[in-house]
């Protein structure tokens, strides 16, 4: 199978223009409000996902999709997520994680349980996961490996075009993974949103060190989401 060159994988992904939307719209949540409000365009690859016919069930994806050419002809790829997380609303494992501390105390209105129960709690606990960093870890992986590369065939059967290596390509490239989460409530006396965000940073740094060890991608960044300039100036994209 032939390589896939920068210049068809640029033509493929502006094939997709209409997912090329602003920052403001990409990022928005289910009440259609933005993470980051910013006029810059990058393309939605939840969109372009959910447009793909080989694609029977969706798996789960970043928010968007960017590429760089530099000037010696290497590429860079960014995938982009916006999280929109409450980090001052208690998800499960905040409220089973309080559930185990209040059964296993001592001297408590639970002192009726066994203590194989109160063991199996304690174990439940210790292992439930949590599934907002489950779902950021995933969709790196099945960006880069299912979605891309079926939006990628889709291209080449809907045009008529010879089907090139495109996971070769994939491998071959720069690729950047960037993460803006929802800035944590400094007000002192609500400091758990601020616990959360950091033990999740302290979560996705682990996990996203092994997909750089495996070489799935090649470096990765988590900023606020007041940062996005930033993002943009240090990375030199305009």
């Amino acid at each position: 199978m032939d390589n896939l060159t920068n210049k068809e994988f640029i033509e493929f992904i502006k094939s997709h223009e209409k997912f090329f939307k602003s920052i403001t719209e990409i990022s928005m949540n289910d009440y259609d409000e933005p993470l980051i409000e910013n006029d810059f365009k990058m393309y939605s690859l939840d969109e372009m996902c959910w447009d793909c016919k080989l694609l029977e069930k969706a798996p789960t994806t970043t928010d968007a999709l960017y590429y760089k050419e530099h000037n010696d002809g290497k590429l860079s790829l960014y995938l982009i997520e916006f999280k929109f997380h409450n980090f001052n609303s208690p998800n499960a494992k905040d409220m089973l994680e309080l559930i185990s501390k209040d059964v296993n105390a001592d001297g408590n209105k639970y002192n009726c349980l066994s203590n194989t129960y109160k063991k199996y709690l304690r174990k439940i606990n210790n292992y439930y996961g949590d599934e907002v960093l489950f779902k950021l870890v995933l969709k790196p992986i099945e960006s880069l490996n299912i979605v891309i590369p079926a939006l990628y065939e889709q291209y080449c059967l809907d045009n008529d075009y010879p089907i090139k290596d495109i996971r070769k390509f994939l491998e071959n490239v720069e690729k950047k993974l960037i993460i803006f989460v929802s800035h944590y409530d400094d007000n002192p006396h609500r400091n758990k949103s601020k616990q959360r965000l950091q033990s999740m940073d302290i979560g996705l740094k682990n996990n996203y060190d092994r997909l750089e060890q495996g070489k799935l991608i090649d470096s990765y960044e988590i900023y606020a989401r007041y940062q996005f300039n930033y993002f943009l100036l240090t990375e030199r994209i305009s």
